[in-house]
């Protein structure tokens, strides 16, 4: 079956990959730091008091792609429904669709509109075929500077670095150290997740997320918290995406707004073909 060969189908794939090269496990586990549990059962209950609470949310965005010493920009509208549906639309910046997502809890479309192509495939074929382990809820919370899940055991370590409250399963010296050379840091067999909080409204400033047996990293900032209905949520959104093919993604969102009555369109014409990649 032939592949995607134009550059922006590749890009309008890489913006489903790039948040979902790592996927954390969402059970928690009762077992608490015999020596931090207070203090990190403590911080993971004040993220989630202040995570931003929606039932749909709708945005213009900004997404610049740099990957292979090119940039592009395109332009987008996002719309989510909570804990059911990201859709994606995405346009070049003179205004012609380019293609379009769909991702729910268990199946990815994507149409590309340039080739006349489209995908559709469930989680275990993503797996598979990419080697890795796609989760809605981690999608949607990075998309939404929202904590992400993690177990919660013996491992965790807590501590204070500058400005931030750091949690994650890495000392913070080392975290520090994969954050600024991931590809150096010594491999475990554990996944890394790494969060460094904002000690004043709770928010997630910076994360790591990293599986070092496949060489997979991303490492996220948020800046920016602009209030909307009395909630947090940041305006810029970088991400590092250090893989076979390293690329840095940046989302600027406009025009936010919540709980309103959404569609989320998501019509095939006849005339494409269906592809698998």
């Amino acid at each position: 079956m032939r592949n995607f060969t134009n550059r922006a189908a590749h890009l309008l794939f890489l913006l489903i990959v790039f948040t979902v090269l790592w996927s954390c496990k969402t059970k928690e586990k009762a077992k608490r730091s015999s020596l931090e549990g207070k203090k990190t059962e403590y911080l993971i209950e004040q993220m989630r008091m202040n995570e931003f609470a929606f039932e749909t949310f709708s945005a213009k965005a900004v997404i610049t792609l740099r990957q292979e010493g090119k940039k592009h920009t395109f332009k987008s509208n996002i719309r989510i429904k909570k804990d059911s549906a990201i859709w994606i639309s995405i346009t070049p910046l003179f205004g012609i669709e380019l293609g379009r997502v769909m991702i729910t809890e268990d199946t990815v479309k994507v149409i590309n509109r340039l080739e006349k192509q489209y995908f559709i495939g469930d989680y275990e074929y993503i797996n598979q075929r990419f080697n890795i382990d796609f989760e809605y809820q981690v999608i949607q919370a990075i998309l939404l500077g929202n904590s992400i899940a993690f177990e919660l055991d013996d491992k965790i370590k807590f501590s204070i670095d500058k400005d931030d409250y750091y949690l994650g399963n890495l000392r913070k010296s080392k975290a520090r150290k994969a954050d600024e050379k991931p590809k150096k840091i010594e491999k475990q067999k554990e996944e890394v997740v790494s969060l460094w909080i904002n000690q004043e409204n709770f928010k997630i400033d910076r994360f790591l997320l990293s599986d070092l047996s496949a060489d997979r990293f991303i490492l996220g900032e948020y800046k920016n918290q602009m209030t909307l209905e009395d909630q947090q949520i940041p305006e810029y959104l970088h991400f590092e995406v250090q893989s076979a093919n390293p690329a840095i993604v940046e989302i600027q969102y406009s025009r936010v707004s919540l709980n309103k009555a959404l569609k989320f369109s998501f019509n095939i014409s006849s005339k494409y073909e269906q592809i698998r990649f």
